[in-house]
């Protein structure tokens, strides 16, 4: 059979596509960032998931520098003392810093990962008892126990690790102890598990919670500026649900509340 004198051509369809390249190339793209956003939400998750397992002396000793403020002032010492009474009938009690913001006026307390818990001037001023300030600071140990800023910590760090790879500096993402001190904004979950934890440490230290609502019934009828609040709203949002979740664990008897201490009492007179 003789053989044809010249190959016959190809239909137009086969290995040539109608579609532009360029449109080509956004496809991939996006196949490309949904592939990285999954993956971040699957490594922010599970940091979540992993930081209860983070042994805690593990995270002081990593974070033990991280701290900044006064932590030999007689305020914090008072602070210091009037925490781990609150938190000694606990079976096994936190080791936990605090610090002292002697030069910020705005109302404001926070933990960070590494144990640590500061306190403003700022707030001092807005607490009436040792019961009102009590509560913030339990409050924050409650944060620290539930371990949510080494939660927050490590969901930053998958972050940022994901972010360097992309950028092509792997080293930035181990890098950046700065942000290990950022104000941690804590989830709706996070503050309702914090205000109960704090609640039931009060009332196991004093009998009751009465006062537990001081700070933030004062910071709802400020009549300042929102940004006078912006650091403490950035930390502890629904301030409203700080105060009925409060009013709902709270006997309707005239229970006595407790002076502060001497020393952060004249702080608040100043």
């Amino acid at each position: 059979m003789p053989l044809p004198e010249h190959n016959p051509d190809l239909p137009d369809h086969i290995n040539n596509s109608n579609q532009s390249p360029l449109a080509d190339v956004a496809i991939l793209l996006i196949g490309v960032t949904l592939l990285v956003v999954l993956f971040t939400f699957l490594l922010m998750s599970s940091a979540r998931w992993l930081a209860p397992f983070v042994p805690y002396q593990w995270e002081r000793q990593l974070l033990a520098s991280s701290g900044s403020g006064s932590q030999a002032s007689a305020e914090a010492r008072a602070m210091q003392d009037l925490l781990e009474r609150i938190v000694s009938q606990q079976p096994e009690p936190l080791e936990i810093t605090l610090h002292w913001l002697a030069d910020e006026p705005t109302p404001n307390a926070f933990a960070t990962a590494g144990g640590h818990i500061f306190v403003s001037r700022g707030l001092l001023q807005q607490v009436q008892s040792e019961n009102g300030l009590a509560m913030v600071l339990a409050h924050e140990y409650a944060h620290i126990e539930a371990r949510h800023p080494m939660s927050l910590m490590l969901e930053q760090m998958s972050l940022g690790a994901v972010l360097a790879l992309l950028a092509g500096d792997a080293s930035a993402a181990v890098t950046g102890h700065a942000s290990l001190l950022t104000l941690l904004s804590f989830s709706r979950d996070m503050e309702r598990e914090a205000d109960m934890r704090a609640l039931a440490l009060l009332r196991s230290h004093y009998g009751h919670s009465r006062g537990a609502d001081e700070f933030f019934r004062s910071m709802h009828k400020t009549d300042e500026t929102p940004t006078r609040w912006q650091a403490f709203l950035q930390t502890h949002p629904l301030t409203e649900e700080h105060i009925e979740t409060i009013r709902q664990q709270s006997t309707a008897q005239p229970l006595p509340v407790k002076p502060l201490p001497a020393v952060l009492k004249a702080v608040r007179e100043q």
